[in-house]
């Protein structure tokens, strides 16, 4: 009795103490650090400490670790909102603490957790780790980025060049940048000898901070792809090509943005590939076709078999190859079973070395006789690469004591799915009836319908198609529709206009301007300038009159907005707004 006591007071206070620390855990999980994940020796960088919530974000230790030297901070910064929605109110704070600091020496750092208080109440805030990259080597790389240049490297990295036949390896193709850029085209690589496999992706790619010979770049991941060899010898990754988008500055001009976008097209180079082929000695004869290294295990799900009734038996398979390619072990169940397709479920992860997956098979039975059977156990042959020879996993043998079942079915009435022809057979040789109402289906007038339906069908078909391949092509969708959402924003503008807004009337002028500009070329408006567009334009062919015309309106437009002006200049603008546009509509750009 006092043993058990004991028991429950220990339990009580353990349940207390767990309670007690459950807020300090919530709040320490509204505590969120903002580190980046590589930077550069010498340069500066900070890490950021926000918290959201009603309680006051008091203060955060200062972070020490070796290697990194904090040069300001903290530096305190509170944001809020209030919002009144239909009457009620509701308001919401963040509040951030910076430490800028500067890394001293190169490699891996931890940043270590750190102590907040936040409504007085002491919280651990998890430390991150930041990589540290050397500066870059040749100083001249920094001063051709400041005029606007820079260097471009376009790379197949394979994660091995020498493979066996069959053998799975990943293949990234990545980008080295020392300036900004946007990635405007990309040719895949067209494979002879490899099947080749695209990883998934969620369509965004991170732009990382990568050294390289000697250099700091902005790095991104292209494509990653896993390649299977199929013929032994010498093979070759041919190159890809990615086409990139620059922006180079330039001081022609004072008032408006003058960065010119330069478009450069990157090759990779051909990569080199030494496949063995697989040894002929020691091959099994029920060889899977696997290569890589892999491990199994195998279990009966199902504890206490009966007749009629389903037996499953499930095998795993996981490790590093082509387990995706390779086929299933065979399993063999009495003749007294009625055996049906297995399952099998694939996963898989790719690293930058190896393709990791996990196979899990399930075979389906059903036992017809009660007694004691035995399933013999099952192989799964491989080449393991590193050792150079195959190996052969095995599992255990299946004991089965079958029970006896709901109801056993003779050998007179045959297997289920025996039966289900035999009812087949029966209704084909049945034949059918004819339906009431099938004398009207059968008659001319009715027959007559059928061509006026499918022509009405098909009309209906393709004023759906034209809408949706508009669509589809997000960019001609657009410039199809420049004139109509230019027209919509001057009727707006006149209508500022007539009512004397002078401001809200220059800006929605010139959004009409550089919205049907940005419509009409095909470009987005964070890319158009003065420039770019009298280049452009030039470019197919308007004349240069029209073009200067152009230029005097967004000239007049922008001046207009920060200088007093009168209802009739006003007027006049509006009028040489609408009729460059309409002159510019007139050329099929």
């Amino acid at each position: 009795m006092v043993i058990q006591m004991t028991t429950i007071r220990r339990v009580a206070k353990a349940w207390c103490l767990l309670l007690l620390l459950l807020p300090l855990s919530l709040v320490a999980q509204t505590i969120r650090l903002e580190a980046p994940q590589t930077v550069v020796q010498g340069n500066t960088f900070q890490l950021i400490y926000s918290y959201s919530g009603s309680e006051d974000f008091e203060r955060v230790s200062e972070p020490k670790a070796q290697g990194l030297q904090v040069v300001y901070g903290p530096a305190r910064q509170v944001m809020s909102s209030y919002q009144n929605i239909n009457g009620r109110s509701s308001s919401s704070s963040s509040v951030s603490i910076t430490y800028t600091l500067i890394a001293e020496r190169t490699g891996s750092i931890s940043v270590p957790a750190v102590t907040a208080v936040v409504g007085g109440k002491r919280v651990t805030v998890h430390g991150a780790t930041i990589r540290v990259l050397p500066p870059d080597k040749d100083t001249q790389a920094g001063r051709s980025r400041a005029k606007g240049l820079g260097s471009y490297i376009y790379r197949a990295i394979p994660s091995a060049t020498v493979v066996y036949e069959q053998q799975a390896f990943p293949i990234r193709y990545k980008l080295y940048s020392s300036t900004e850029f946007d990635i405007s085209s990309f040719n895949a690589p067209q494979y002879d000898g490899f099947i080749s496999e695209k990883q998934p992706d969620d369509g965004r790619r991170q732009l990382t901070l990568e050294s390289y010979q000697g250099k700091n770049y902005r790095a991104v991941e292209i494509l990653n792809e896993v390649l299977f060899a199929q013929r032994s010898g010498t093979l070759t990754i041919p190159s890809s090509e990615v086409g990139i988008r620059i922006p180079v500055e330039g001081d022609d001009d004072p008032f408006f943005s003058s960065a010119t976008l330069v478009d450069r097209t990157l090759r990779s180079s051909p990569v080199t590939i030494q496949v063995r082929p697989l040894p002929t000695e020691g091959k099994p004869q029920d060889f899977s076709g696997a290569v890589g290294s892999f491990r199994m295990k195998a279990e009966l799900l199902t504890k206490t078999p009966k007749t009629n009734e389903s037996v499953t038996i499930r095998l795993t398979l996981e490790g590093t190859g082509n387990l995706k390619l390779a086929s299933s072990p065979k399993i063999q169940f009495p003749e007294s079973f009625e055996v049906y397709d297995p399952k099998e479920t694939y996963e898989g992860h790719v690293t930058a070395t190896n393709v990791q997956g996990k196979k899990v098979i399930e075979y389906f039975a059903i036992p017809r006789r009660t007694g004691s059977v035995t399933v013999p156990p099952l192989t799964f042959s491989y080449f393991d690469p590193q050792k150079g020879r195959y190996e052969i996993l095995r599992s255990q043998s299946f004991s089965l004591q079958v029970a006896q079942g709901k109801a056993e079915v003779s050998e007179e009435k045959g297997s289920l799915r025996q039966q289900e022809e035999s009812l087949r057979t029966l209704r084909s040789d049945e034949g059918t009836k004819e339906i009431t109402g099938l004398r009207v289906a059968k008659s001319w007038g009715y027959l007559l319908l059928y061509p006026l339906v499918v022509l009405i069908g098909l009309g209906i078909y393709f004023i759906l198609a034209r809408r949706r391949s508009l669509r589809a092509d997000s960019l001609s969708y657009h410039a199809s529709r420049a004139s109509a959402v230019a027209t919509r924003r001057l009727r707006k503008a006149r209508q500022l206009l007539e009512a004397g807004s002078r401001e809200p009337f220059y800006e929605e002028t010139l959004r009409a301007l550089w919205g049907y500009l940005g419509d009409k070329l095909r470009l987005p408006v964070s890319e158009l300038s003065r420039a770019t567009v009298s280049e452009l334009l030039r470019g197919r062919g308007l004349e240069e009159s029209t073009i200067q015309g152009l230029t005097e309106v967004i000239d007049e437009v922008e001046y207009a907005r920060y200088a007093p002006a009168k209802e009739g200049d006003m007027q006049a603008l509006y009028t040489k707004t609408a009729t460059v546009i309409s002159e510019i509509d007139r050329h099929k750009l």
